[in-house]
């Protein structure tokens, strides 16, 4: 097993850079799973279900430290909760939905004012965004990695 290297990802945080740190997040979650060597590079929902526990709490640790709690898979999975697990209450409220269209791409808020649980975004599918949320595989997707952070505790 070979060991992440985190610190481009905690370099990008530390320097506020928020739309790159998403971008290696995305890199790592699949290098982690082992999607980065797939043509697709996705994440399937195998990769998401067995996706270390260890792992999801360093990338969440660094995001969290690095906006003070507004950013990272705990504060979007407590937003969920706080939803009764919605997910489409959950995407109005962090902001990737507005009057029940799916944000583009170029919308993303890549600042410390985005809504709380805005970031990271693009893990899923970064390059064809709007095709991810008019498949609706967004949902699924999200639903997945909550169930999975609920599952490593975050």
């Amino acid at each position: 097993m070979t060991t992440t290297d985190y610190t481009q990802l905690h370099h990008f945080l530390t320097r506020k850079d928020w739309k790159d740190a998403d971008i290696e997040t995305r890199q790592l979650m699949l290098q982690i799973a082992g999607a980065d060597s797939r043509q697709d590079r996705l994440l399937t929902a195998k990769d998401i279900q067995n996706f270390p526990c260890s792992e999801l709490k360093k990338i969440d640790r660094l995001w969290v430290k690095a906006s003070r709690g507004r950013f990272g898979f705990s504060a979007i999975s407590n937003l969920y909760q706080a939803v009764d697990e919605d997910y489409f209450v959950l995407a109005d409220r962090v902001g990737w939905r507005s009057e029940k269209d799916w944000i583009d791409y170029n919308k993303i808020n890549y600042t410390i004012d985005a809504p709380v649980g805005h970031l990271p975004i693009t893990w899923l599918v970064p390059t064809s965004f709007w095709m991810y949320w008019n498949a609706r595989f967004a949902s699924a997707g999200w639903r997945l990695i909550l169930k999975r952070i609920a599952e490593c505790n975050l």
